[in-house]
């Protein structure tokens, strides 16, 4: 007796252009990740992308280090906030953490080897974020 498991989520749209994408043989990616956009996407040795992970090259290239886990529901590559800000991709150093729900802004983004975002924290676009960092998501008061 075979048992298949059915998700209770809405399908994942697929649409829109593909990007070019460089990957290491020994990277973990889930099916349900979307990748798109125009820009390069490459991700390094022995990383891990969880479910429902997306990666938008629109606004620029994206490099993921080694090491690296990209938990789910995360957005890399996200169109910046701010209408002024520059031109730009998404650099993540070696065993940098982005937890569930962050979103990472294109915009000449860089986050330092080592550091965690955590869950829910939005990282601004020309972000520079330096090596073993802690960034936390704070409710308003």
């Amino acid at each position: 007796m075979s048992s298949k498991r059915h998700s209770i989520l809405p399908a994942i749209d697929r649409s829109g252009p593909r990007p070019p994408v460089h990957f290491s043989s020994t990277l973990t990616i889930s099916d349900n990740a979307i990748l798109q956009g125009t820009h390069s996407i490459t991700m390094q040795t022995e990383t891990v992308i969880h479910p429902r992970s997306r990666f938008e090259s629109n606004y620029g290239s994206i490099l993921i280090g080694r090491r690296c886990l990209v938990h789910e529901r995360t957005h890399m590559g996200a169109r910046p906030a701010d209408p002024t800000a520059k031109p730009g991709g998404i650099v993540l150093a070696d065993y940098v953490t982005i937890e569930a729900g962050s979103t990472v802004e294109a915009g000449g983004t860089e986050i330092g080897e080592g550091t965690i975002i955590q869950a829910g924290t939005i990282v601004g676009s020309g972000a520079k974020i330096g090596k073993v960092n802690n960034v936390l998501y704070k409710l308003q008061d």
